[in-house]
């Protein structure tokens, strides 16, 4: 079962990030300014970073064993 939510939990992170390309491609592409582009994907990657990194952490100290006690 652990399995699972793992194999689950690395597609939802994968998909995060991929998103978060997208978004940073297009602060890049559609920005009037080199400057505000640079600073919009300096703030941006900061703090996808870190929330990202939060959600790992929770989410591996979750006891999912105790969660979901019976696994077929």
């Amino acid at each position: 079962m652990q399995s699972i939510f793992g194999l689950l939990y690395t597609v939802l992170l994968f998909s995060y990030v991929i998103a978060a390309l997208f978004i940073v491609f297009h602060i890049v592409r559609y920005s009037l300014k080199r400057s505000a582009a640079l600073f919009g994907v300096t703030l941006f990657a900061v703090v996808f970073f870190v929330l990202l990194f939060t959600n790992a952490v929770i989410f591996f100290s979750l006891p999912i064993d105790t969660l979901f006690p019976y696994s077929y």
